[in-house]
Protein backbone atom coordinates (compact mmCIF):
# COMPACT_ATOMS: atom_id res chain seq x y z
CA UNK A 1 0.00 0.00 0.00
CA UNK A 2 0.95 3.76 -0.24
CA UNK A 3 1.39 4.45 3.13
CA UNK A 4 3.96 1.72 3.67
CA UNK A 5 5.78 2.71 0.17
CA UNK A 6 5.86 5.88 2.08
CA UNK A 7 7.42 4.83 5.06
CA UNK A 8 9.83 2.48 3.40
CA UNK A 9 11.22 5.52 1.35
CA UNK A 10 11.60 7.67 4.59
CA UNK A 11 12.19 5.56 7.42
CA UNK A 12 16.02 5.68 6.74
CA UNK A 13 17.41 9.00 7.46
CA UNK A 14 21.17 7.41 5.41
CA UNK A 15 19.14 6.44 2.10
CA UNK A 16 19.65 7.59 -0.69
CA UNK A 17 17.38 8.17 -3.85
CA UNK A 18 17.84 8.49 -7.51
CA UNK A 19 15.41 10.47 -9.38
CA UNK A 20 14.60 12.12 -12.81
CA UNK A 21 14.55 15.86 -12.99
CA UNK A 22 11.84 17.40 -15.55
CA UNK A 23 15.13 17.87 -18.09
CA UNK A 24 15.43 13.73 -17.87
CA UNK A 25 18.94 14.50 -15.78
CA UNK A 26 19.42 11.85 -12.30
CA UNK A 27 19.43 13.45 -9.29
CA UNK A 28 20.73 11.80 -5.87
CA UNK A 29 18.65 12.86 -3.37
CA UNK A 30 19.78 11.85 0.29
CA UNK A 31 18.29 12.28 4.16
CA UNK A 32 14.99 11.58 2.77
CA UNK A 33 12.31 12.39 5.19
CA UNK A 34 8.30 12.37 6.18
CA UNK A 35 7.78 16.26 7.69
CA UNK A 36 4.56 15.13 8.45
CA UNK A 37 1.53 17.47 7.96
CA UNK A 38 -0.93 19.44 10.35
CA UNK A 39 -4.52 19.05 11.66
CA UNK A 40 -5.96 21.11 8.96
CA UNK A 41 -3.43 19.62 6.25
CA UNK A 42 -2.53 15.75 7.64
CA UNK A 43 -1.13 14.95 3.87
CA UNK A 44 2.52 13.67 4.26
CA UNK A 45 4.88 16.22 3.23
CA UNK A 46 8.31 14.66 1.60
CA UNK A 47 11.43 16.07 1.31
CA UNK A 48 14.99 15.16 0.64
CA UNK A 49 18.27 17.26 0.17
CA UNK A 50 20.42 18.17 -2.93
CA UNK A 51 23.72 18.90 -2.41
CA UNK A 52 26.06 18.87 0.79
CA UNK A 53 27.48 20.42 3.40
CA UNK A 54 26.07 23.99 3.96
CA UNK A 55 25.23 23.95 0.31
CA UNK A 56 22.78 21.29 0.48
CA UNK A 57 18.89 22.18 -0.21
CA UNK A 58 15.67 20.42 0.73
CA UNK A 59 13.90 19.71 -2.45
CA UNK A 60 10.22 18.41 -1.80
CA UNK A 61 8.92 15.33 -3.76
CA UNK A 62 5.61 14.20 -4.74
CA UNK A 63 5.34 11.30 -2.72
CA UNK A 64 2.22 10.02 -4.81
CA UNK A 65 4.51 10.01 -7.80
CA UNK A 66 7.54 8.83 -6.25
CA UNK A 67 6.25 5.69 -4.87
CA UNK A 68 3.85 5.15 -7.43
CA UNK A 69 4.21 1.78 -9.06
CA UNK A 70 5.72 1.18 -12.84
CA UNK A 71 6.10 -1.92 -14.65
CA UNK A 72 9.73 -1.62 -16.45
CA UNK A 73 10.11 -3.68 -19.44
CA UNK A 74 13.57 -4.66 -20.62
CA UNK A 75 15.69 -6.47 -22.80
CA UNK A 76 16.46 -9.99 -22.36
CA UNK A 77 19.59 -10.78 -19.91
CA UNK A 78 20.99 -12.49 -22.44
CA UNK A 79 20.93 -10.13 -25.56
CA UNK A 80 22.39 -8.06 -22.47
CA UNK A 81 25.21 -10.39 -21.89
CA UNK A 82 26.18 -11.03 -25.51
CA UNK A 83 27.22 -8.00 -26.00
CA UNK A 84 31.12 -6.42 -25.03
CA UNK A 85 30.75 -2.91 -25.29
CA UNK A 86 28.65 -0.19 -24.08
CA UNK A 87 27.52 0.40 -27.70
CA UNK A 88 26.52 -2.69 -27.92
CA UNK A 89 24.11 -2.49 -25.51
CA UNK A 90 22.76 0.69 -26.79
CA UNK A 91 21.96 -1.17 -29.82
CA UNK A 92 19.46 -3.33 -28.19
CA UNK A 93 15.91 -2.68 -29.43
CA UNK A 94 13.78 -1.51 -26.42
CA UNK A 95 11.01 -3.69 -25.64
CA UNK A 96 7.43 -2.70 -26.67
CA UNK A 97 4.38 -1.64 -23.62
CA UNK A 98 3.04 -5.06 -25.44
CA UNK A 99 6.33 -7.71 -24.18
CA UNK A 100 6.94 -9.36 -20.74
CA UNK A 101 6.74 -6.75 -17.57
CA UNK A 102 10.41 -8.06 -16.39
CA UNK A 103 10.24 -5.62 -13.50
CA UNK A 104 7.92 -4.09 -11.06
CA UNK A 105 8.97 -1.39 -9.37
CA UNK A 106 7.75 2.49 -7.86
CA UNK A 107 9.63 5.33 -9.66
CA UNK A 108 12.08 6.77 -6.78
CA UNK A 109 14.94 4.33 -7.38
CA UNK A 110 16.73 2.99 -3.66
CA UNK A 111 20.27 1.93 -4.91
CA UNK A 112 21.52 -1.21 -3.36
CA UNK A 113 24.35 -0.40 -0.63
CA UNK A 114 26.98 -1.58 -2.36
CA UNK A 115 26.22 1.35 -4.89
CA UNK A 116 24.90 3.90 -2.65
CA UNK A 117 28.12 3.59 -0.55
CA UNK A 118 30.15 3.70 -3.76
CA UNK A 119 28.66 7.19 -4.23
Amino acid sequence: DEERRVKNVTEDLNAVLFAADAEGKIQILHSPANLGGTRTRPKNKVAALVGLGPQATVEKLDEKHAVKLIDLRCPNLNLVDAEATAEGIKSIPIPDNTAVVTCEAANVFLPAPWLKNTI
